[in-house]
């Protein structure tokens, strides 16, 4: 819908139904749209794809308020004021007071700690509900008028108050695509109620130790650039972090305000921090093998005693040394005697000896991967009987010995932004370390999310206008008027409420945060 704002007269909406109600107050016509109100603040002429907000500078509008605690309405008992704050990324809060001994926590039940809190305006027939979370501590006080305070956050918070520790959390989940490994988190804190788009796989085991759920799913969703939102209807929400200030990609911002409609506005510029940055990502333990020569002189003795027949096959320090019988005669025995070397080498000398028989023949051989030796003797019999003997070997030369080393391997990106550096100088931002990230391209994609949120500090503004409930944080928001010197577009990151009881009106207004990028 096209939303636009022009009051050009009077008008009067109230209704007994509600408890609190107050009556607008304009200075403009405003177009009729709704048989049941005398009036309209919202004019909806175009399709929901684009928000255009123009509202009246001082304008008392006719708001209606209705706040549940544990489903009981208390809205007849609020005095002073009511504020509501979104930020990006954060846990929403409120803060309310009550006027009536009735809702001292002390006595009644109702105010009590994690009751659900439902606040809801109503404006000359629209219903937007803008808050709902659970209380925190309430007091009372007496000084001079009686009052409790009352304070609450989002549902976020069950995710900010649970702390745990869990060990592979994708073999947990329903599968190890990272919306079911979040949504296995979140379940951890009792939040069930989801809203999460599709992601990738997770290839990186993780593990958390004793950690926040909150901080948890931070660190997940960082690797695909989402942020946490819990919508009015409790529902965790992630939302892409998109730089929505790009013209090209978004020509039409969500809200346009124009000549007089902003009450206030401040504005402040600071410094670019980084244009330059090394993002770390995952890494990885491999076992390199390492070959190292070195001289060696190998002695290798054996012997045998009378009538032994048993082949051997045996370790001797590095080597595996055999014997087997080939030809079994009457008057001798032929064997050969081979060592073998898993490891290579290079042997130019080969000495052997024996007792109780003859060395008939030796050699050294060098294959592919290892290397050995091998005697060819004759041992000789008395009466059909083996003679007791020995043999000793010897063997010069170099041997290669495979060791292994640990090598770790970490994926980086080193992200600049040359148009920037240009400009402002190179601002050097160091490295950062982020475990989580699995690839180049997400290390990338990170390190350019660090310099843009860098890059906004460069225009940041709090801007105050007449009460706006259906602004959000994410949303963009262009501004031209005049009388202020402003033409600009923003990007919401923030968005507060501030409404007073008084006189029998409620006089309300809407704080938005807005970040100007470059």
């Amino acid at each position: 819908m096209l939303h636009s704002m022009d009051c050009t007269a009077r008008i009067n909406a109230q209704d007994p139904t509600y408890p609190t109600y107050a009556a607008i107050d304009c200075t403009a016509h405003i177009n009729e749209n709704d048989a049941g109100f005398p009036g309209a603040i919202i004019d909806c002429t175009a399709t929901i794809t684009s928000l255009i907000v123009t509202a009246c500078r001082n304008y008392n509008q006719g708001i209606r308020l209705v706040v549940t605690i544990d489903g009981v309405n208390v809205s007849d008992s609020l005095i002073d004021s009511l504020s509501i704050r979104h930020d990006k990324n954060q846990v929403s809060d409120f803060s309310l007071y009550l006027g009536d001994t009735e809702y001292s926590p002390r006595t009644n039940s109702h105010i009590d700690l994690d009751k659900e809190v439902v606040i809801t305006a109503y404006i000359n027939g629209q219903e937007k509900k803008l808050f709902t979370g659970t209380l925190d501590e309430p007091s009372a006080e007496n000084t001079p008028d009686f009052r409790v305070s009352i304070t609450g956050r989002d549902y976020g918070k069950k995710l900010l108050d649970t702390k745990k520790t869990i060990v592979s959390v994708q073999d947990l989940a329903d599968s190890t695509l990272r919306n079911d490994v979040i949504k296995y988190l979140a379940e951890q804190a009792s939040v069930t109620a989801v809203d999460i788009p599709a992601m990738d796989a997770v290839t990186i085991d993780n593990s958390f130790t004793y950690q926040t759920i909150w901080d948890m799913i931070q660190k997940e969703i960082m690797v695909e650039l989402y942020w946490i939102k819990f919508d009015e209807e409790g529902n965790l929400k992630l939302l892409l972090d998109e730089i929505k200030s790009d013209e090209d990609l978004y020509p039409t911002p969500d809200w346009t305000y124009t000549e007089s409609r902003i009450t206030r506005l401040g504005y402040k510029k600071g410094r670019v921090a980084i244009n330059k940055i090394i993002v770390l990502g995952k890494t990885t333990q491999n076992q390199i093998p390492v070959v190292s020569p070195y001289d060696d002189i190998l002695t290798i003795s054996k012997s045998w005693s009378s009538g032994e027949a048993t082949a051997w096959n045996e370790t001797l320090g590095d080597w595996l040394v055999v014997l087997y019988i080939q030809n079994d005669k009457t008057e001798y025995e032929t064997s050969y005697i081979k060592g073998y070397f898993h490891g290579g080498g290079n042997f130019g000398n080969l000495e052997g000896s024996t007792d109780g028989g003859i060395i008939l023949a030796s050699k050294i051989f060098n294959n592919i991967g290892f290397c050995g030796f091998s005697f060819y003797i004759k041992r000789f019999k008395e009466g059909g009987v083996l003679k007791a003997g020995s043999v000793m070997i010897n063997i010069k030369g170099v041997k290669y010995t495979t060791t292994y080393e640990t090598r770790y391997d970490q994926i980086s990106a080193e992200v600049t932004d040359p148009n920037s550096i240009e400009k402002y100088g190179e601002r050097d931002g160091g490295s950062v370390t982020y475990p989580l990230l699995e690839t180049v391209e997400q290390c990338t994609a990170v390190g350019q999310k660090a310099i843009r949120d860098s890059h906004r500090l460069l225009g940041q503004t709090e801007i105050a206008m007449p009460f706006n409930p259906l602004i959000e944080t994410g949303e963009t928001m262009a501004i031209t008027d005049t009388k202020i010197g402003v033409d600009e577009r923003y990007y919401i990151e923030s968005v507060a409420h501030n409404i007073s009881f008084g006189d029998g009106k409620i006089n309300a207004e809407t704080v938005v945060g807005g970040v100007l990028y470059v």
